[in-house]
Parts: C-alpha cells; structure tokens; sequence
C-alpha cells in the first residue's frame, strides 16, 4: 500500500475482516466469495456440496487470497448452527456474512406442487434465516460489529419471468428479514442489506421440474444495458461490506442495468 492509495484502501478495503458466503460453491456467491478475498477479507466459502466448496476456496488461495471450505445445508437448522460453531472454535467469527444460497424458479403457480413451494422458500427465506440468526447471536456475544448482506433478485419486486412466483415471494420475504434485522440491531453496529440482481448470468441450483417460460425478462431489448456480470455484483457486495458503507442499512439495492425502467 502507498501513501497515495492510503484513503482508497482504508474507505473499501476489506483486510483483517474474516466473509461467511454461502452457496459459494457456485453461481453468482462463487463470484462473491472470489471478489470478497481480492478485497483482502479471509473467505469461509460454504456450500452444501463440500467438493464445490473446496474448489472455489482452493482457487481463492491459488489466487493469493485466504480461504477455507466448509459443508453446510442452510437448510438444515444443525448444519448452521454447527458452522458457527466451528467459527468460535477456530477464533475467526465472520463479521461479513453473504446470504447466497438460493434455489431459483421456474414453475407456474398452477403447476406447482406444495412440496416444491416448500423446498424454494426452505433454501431462500429459511435457509437465510437461519443463517443470520446464528451470525446475529455471535457478533452479539462477543459486542463484534458486523455486515450481513442477502443475495435477492429484482424479480421480488417487480414480475419478471413467468413461473417464478415461489422464488420471487421467497426473495421478497427475505427483503422484509432484512430490513427487520436491520431495524432490530442497528445499535448493535449490524448493518443489514439486500442486493437485488437482474440479468446477470448465475448458475444457481433450480426447483425440481423448472423450465423456462418466457416474460418481460426473456426480452433482450428490455435489457437497457445488455446482461450484466457477477463482479459487478460482487463489486456491489464489497461496497456494503466496507467501512464506506456503514451508514447504509435496511436497503434493497437493486442492480438490473436498467431494466427496471425500460
């Protein structure tokens, strides 16, 4: 570090901070896991497939970066709680947490059975509540200030591709998770937040029996500025994540490239 990018690095560098991304083994928290170490924060890259999520940590560190993998189902109320305690055990408390697990759509409200309604939101809105639970309660426990950021879609505010009424509702639930946790502990330093991506290619796991079946998001010309990049949520999630962001809390940022005003 120079003199001359001194400022830049204190206002959005991310060094001696220790980042929880989940579902990092692929898609768009693959990506984030990666920019969160080229920030300078050591990574717990966390996927339910633990191959995956020793791959993309071995990358990290092929890169430079500092990481480790870990198992973890969000789904399972055990497996979360027993990451965090790996996190005491080890003395590396995550004070950056991305909420990146999900599971993405692709079933008609009417041809969707209720155990298919029940496995998008048990990924997207239980697994994230799980998941900042536990943060929560130990950042508290030991007075840690802290950033708990959920990777969202544009589609929970705005109707984007038929089919995705179970993974649009389940985003918009954790949308509300956030601003209430955000509500809840702002005086605990724990700033909350959403980013909400539009067209930006991910490879995220589907429900079981998805398709895709059109809507106003199948439109390329609809796509003001082409499809967007996973670093340029990554980007996003590093933002948040430092010093400069620490008034910021509560918020859905939506990053669609235009769409939504096209």
């Amino acid at each position: 570090m120079t003199e001359k990018n001194a400022p830049l690095i204190h206002a959005f560098g991310l060094s001696n901070r220790t980042a929880l991304v989940t579902g990092a083994g692929s898609g768009l928290a693959e990506t984030i896991a990666q920019i969160l170490a080229l920030a300078g924060a050591s990574v717990i890259v966390a996927h339910d497939v633990l191959s995956e999520a020793d791959r993309v940590a071995s990358t990290i560190c092929e890169r430079g970066g500092t990481a480790r993998a870990v198992a973890c189902d969000v789904k399972v109320e055990a497996d979360v709680i027993a990451l965090f305690e790996d996190c005491v055990a080890r003395d590396e408390i995550p004070d950056i947490v991305v909420m990146g697990a999900m599971m993405q759509g692709g079933v008609p409200a009417i041809d969707m059975s209720a155990s298919q309604w029940d496995a998008m939101y048990a990924t997207n809105a239980r697994g994230a509540f799980l998941t900042a639970r536990e943060a929560i309660r130990q950042l508290k426990r030991v007075s840690m200030p802290g950033r708990i950021i959920a990777l969202s879609t544009m589609g929970s505010e705005h109707p984007v591709l038929v089919g995705n009424a179970a993974y649009g509702s389940s985003k918009a639930a954790l949308n509300q998770l956030c601003r209430q946790l955000a509500f809840e502990h702002a005086a605990d330093g724990i700033r909350v937040n959403a980013v909400l991506p539009g067209a930006v290619p991910g490879n995220a796991p589907k429900m079981e029996g998805a398709t895709f079946v059109g809507g106003p998001g199948a439109d390329p010309s609809r796509h003001l500025s082409g499809f967007g990049k996973p670093a340029d949520v990554g980007w996003l999630v590093v933002y948040l994540a430092s010093p400069s962001a620490d008034y910021i809390t509560g918020q859905t940022f939506v990053i669609d490239g235009g769409f939504g005003v096209g």
